[in-house]
């Protein structure tokens, strides 16, 4: 999934769960999370994909319990929507042979295609999965333009009170 598409999958969950401001930038920025983690370690040569510590549902379980456990953590739960829709997306979108990954350090990894980049780009954007993907960037846009969703911070003023 590209960015864009995590972003969607991000703001839609954050307003799903009526996130204020604070709690949305932590889910948005979660749905980064992942990559920020694996793809410098694919990068340098630590891993052969880009999909394994990150992206392991082993590592989204330990750090859920983690949060949920240590009350001094407990602010930071709001980025579990956005890390864990980040791992259900790509696990959408990977292709069969590559889901051992997400399975890391229990299952093997497997390495993802060699393709050039932007070949792998345009072959994702023109498939059926590039194509749904759609649905929930056109989703967030709708949240973002028509819906009006603007995050409440966690101050009220008394602005809209005068100006009726």
């Amino acid at each position: 999934m590209t960015p864009l598409g995590h972003l969607a999958l991000g703001l839609i969950s954050g307003r799903t769960l009526e996130y204020e401001t604070t709690a949305l930038r932590l889910c948005l920025l979660a749905t980064f999370l992942p990559d920020i983690i694996d793809k410098p370690m694919f990068a340098i040569g630590v891993s052969i994909t880009g999909h394994t510590v990150g992206h392991s549902v082993l590592t989204f379980c330990g750090i859920s319990i983690l949060l949920i456990s240590v009350s001094r953590l407990r602010f930071l739960i709001p980025i579990l929507p956005g890390y864990g829709s980040h791992i259900i997306a790509d696990l959408i979108v990977a292709y069969p042979e590559f889901l051992t990954n997400y399975f890391w350090p229990v299952l093997p990894q497997r390495p993802t295609p060699d393709d050039p980049v932007i070949q792998y780009w345009i072959d994702y954007a023109t498939s059926i999965t590039g194509v749904i993907e759609l649905i929930p960037i056109v989703v967030a846009l709708w949240i973002i333009f028509i819906d009006g969703y603007i995050p409440v911070t966690n101050t009220t003023t008394e602005s809209s009170d005068i100006e009726s």
